[in-house]
């Protein structure tokens, strides 16, 4: 916890740095994959990103099936900062030694800051931190002890004309009262069209346990600068467990609100 306190009060020295953001004409969603852009959405611009998700886990005596629909509201306070919510409705069966166990219900309830600290440069990265608080306001198959929270980093760089990446790195708290998990995301994205793009990703949590590894691919299909489909999928074989999703969804944003 000493670290992440630290972490923030770094971050807060760096946001009063003068930059400048800039607003994309077209939307740029943290749909498909697991890594979060450092841009915000922009200033009195809301955006919604949703879809659906099908899962499951397999190993020896063990198998689980999920189902789930997130739900991510983003608005921007300004250019530079967003606030957000995320929301998780999730069903999952699961079968121990031939015993069944069912849970369902919200498994997700969270309210986050973002900042975009620095625009991308010719030599620099854009650099963006997100604090998500995640409270207790879930289904009781999946309430934790506590609220706790989660720290990112977020960092991309257009590489080319066609290819880009786009790496996270932070702590997230389970409140549970277990050790914190570290997490990665390294996310190479591909410019095909001016509407289709792909990406093919590594992401990874970890502790002084264990460090589980996972890999995902798909892309994002432009229907016009507010709207964008997307379809991708992903695996893990992580201590004898083979672990895997498929998820397909849509990101729309409303800039009613936005004057230049």
């Amino acid at each position: 916890m000493k670290t992440s306190i630290i972490v923030i009060i770094l971050i807060g020295f760096i946001i009063y740095t003068p930059s400048f953001a800039q607003y994309q004409e077209t939307i740029a969603s943290d749909r498909p994959g697991q890594s979060n852009s450092p841009y915000t959405v922009g200033k009195m611009v809301l955006q919604l990103q949703t879809g659906v998700q099908f899962g499951g886990g397999n190993a020896d005596n063990y198998k689980r099936n999920d189902f789930e629909v997130p739900l991510f509201l983003r608005f921007g306070i300004s250019d530079k900062i967003e606030i957000n919510t995320f929301w998780g409705l999730r069903n999952t069966n699961t079968e121990r030694f031939n015993q069944e166990f069912k849970s369902s219900g919200f498994n997700a309830a969270n309210f986050g800051l973002r900042f975009n600290i620095f625009e991308e440069t010719e030599k620099a990265p854009a650099l963006g931190f997100e604090f998500t608080y995640k409270t207790k306001m879930v289904g009781e198959d999946f309430k934790p002890d506590f609220a706790s929270a989660k720290f990112n980093i977020m960092a991309s760089k257009r590489i080319s004309d066609l290819i880009s990446l786009t790496a996270n790195l932070g702590t997230d708290f389970d409140g549970y009262g277990d050790a914190p998990a570290g997490f990665y995301t390294l996310n190479l994205a591909l410019t095909v069209t001016d509407e289709l793009s792909v990406f093919f990703e590594n992401y990874s949590f970890f502790n002084g346990d264990y460090f589980d590894t996972y890999f995902d691919f798909g892309g994002g299909y432009l229907i016009n600068n507010n709207l964008q489909l997307d379809l991708y999928g992903g695996f893990g074989y992580n201590d004898d467990t083979f672990d895997y999703f498929v998820s397909g969804g849509v990101s729309y944003r409303i800039t009613t609100w936005r004057k230049e």
